[in-house]
């Protein structure tokens, strides 16, 4: 699956680069759908934390949690042109795609690697959490309906998709630990079209985390369905998950454990 996030990675930086180059000066500095940040401080943040990546010695402070820390890189570059923005984005993306290539095989593959309130996950899993982050800013954050710009979106085909929804599942039991510790019965979620399947979330996680595990328990009390593409809307909590959703069992509960998504 990683390795097909190298490529998903590479084909939205691509079209990612498209469209920032084709913006205007008005469209750079546009409201996003991020409160309080227009367009440039969007592509600002995805270059910022790449940039930390592919040199740790610049990574932003996120001792705070990786949310709090996100404002300080942003506003910094705030004084910077829009030129020396894209070009941060340019350098580091083609830099950390060519780094997640590497991650692939073992050892490095199976390393584990401690990212904050993020989790610790396999290094293998790299390219498709920045694959996560283009992807969900580009498509909510800065196009249309959502976002100001008025482009074409990007294909959502199963090398951008699959790995996405492989992120945001890997790390929904860490990023939710401390609001799902209600749990105590299985749910299963069925994401339909391009990069989909069946989950069942449930108890049973280390640390008394949320298990996720492929296919349906047979305890499972209710079923959440909803599209791949919805998904990353909003199990981010960028849209109400009420609009995008339906459910068959036990509503309430099944509510409960979805209004305290949020993937990030």
């Amino acid at each position: 699956m990683s390795t097909l996030a190298v490529e998903g990675l590479r084909a939205e930086r691509d079209a990612t680069l498209t469209i920032a180059k084709s913006l205007t000066d008005g469209e750079w500095v546009a409201q996003s759908d991020c409160d309080g940040w227009t367009v440039r401080d969007v592509v600002a943040h995805m270059a910022s934390i790449l940039h930390g990546v592919a040199d740790p010695s610049v990574m932003p402070d996120l001792s705070g949690g990786t949310e709090n820390g996100m404002e300080g890189p942003v506003a910094e570059r705030r004084a910077w042109t829009i030129e020396e923005v894209l070009a941060e984005y340019e350098t580091y993306s083609a830099q950390v795609a060519d780094l997640g290539a590497t991650l692939q095989e073992p050892p490095m593959s199976e390393t584990l690697l401690p990212m904050g309130d993020l989790g610790t996950h396999p290094m293998a899993i790299m390219p498709s959490t920045f694959l996560f982050d283009n992807y969900c800013h580009l498509r909510n954050d800065i196009l249309k309906p959502n976002g100001p710009i008025d482009r074409s979106q990007p294909p959502r085909d199963e090398m951008r998709l699959a790995p996405t929804i492989e992120w945001m599942l890997a790390g929904l039991p860490w990023m939710c630990a401390d609001k799902l510790t209600f749990v105590d019965r299985p749910i299963t979620l069925v994401l339909a079209g391009v990069g989909g399947g069946t989950w069942s979330i449930g108890p049973g996680g280390e640390a008394d985390r949320v298990l996720v595990r492929e296919g349906v328990a047979a305890d499972s009390v209710a079923t959440v369905s909803s599209d791949t593409h919805d998904f990353v809307m909003w199990g981010t909590q960028r849209r109400p998950w009420r609009t995008f959703t339906t459910i068959d069992g036990d509503a309430a509960y099944a509510g409960r454990i979805l209004d305290v998504f949020k993937i990030i």
